[in-house]
């Protein structure tokens, strides 16, 4: 299992939350026992959140518990997934990826959370894919607009 940090941290909230984010992450070490679970977040999450919480994330980097993405990594902490992902796979892994961003060669895992409860749907939906479509009104002849 990959996390994308920064989408649990900031999931329906105003700002990100730390407090949020590990919650959500034993959710899913709960939900998946056996699972291995790597969390990885941009840089920039440290500078979104309250400062009371940079000061915690130093603490989640040095116990391994959340990974930054390398600054300057192509293609940003999406890019860096991207490689975890080819790594882990290449290791014969079948990695699912906890995200709202589409990563090439990976299964896609969704949050929910409801009344406070955290789940996950593991199935490997795909991304959503939007068809063209045929949303233009035409004016009648004749009228003014």
């Amino acid at each position: 299992m990959i996390v994308d940090a920064d989408l649990l941290a900031g999931w329906r909230r105003p700002s990100a939350s730390l407090a949020q984010l590990r919650e959500a992450v034993a959710a899913l070490e709960q939900q998946e026992p056996d699972a291995t679970v790597a969390v990885i977040a941009d840089p920039a999450l440290k500078w979104a959140l309250d400062p009371s919480d940079q000061v915690d994330i130093e603490n989640d980097i040095v116990t391994r518990f959340l990974l930054m993405a390398p600054a300057g990594s192509e293609g940003g902490h999406v890019g860096f997934i991207s490689q975890v992902v080819a790594v882990a796979s290449a290791a014969g892994w079948d990695p699912v990826v906890v995200t709202a961003r589409s990563i090439p060669g990976a299964r896609l895992g969704r949050p929910h959370r409801v009344d406070g409860t955290w789940s996950f749907d593991l199935d490997g939906p795909q991304p959503t894919i939007m068809a063209a479509g045929s949303s233009v009104r035409r004016r009648r002849k004749g009228h003014a607009a």
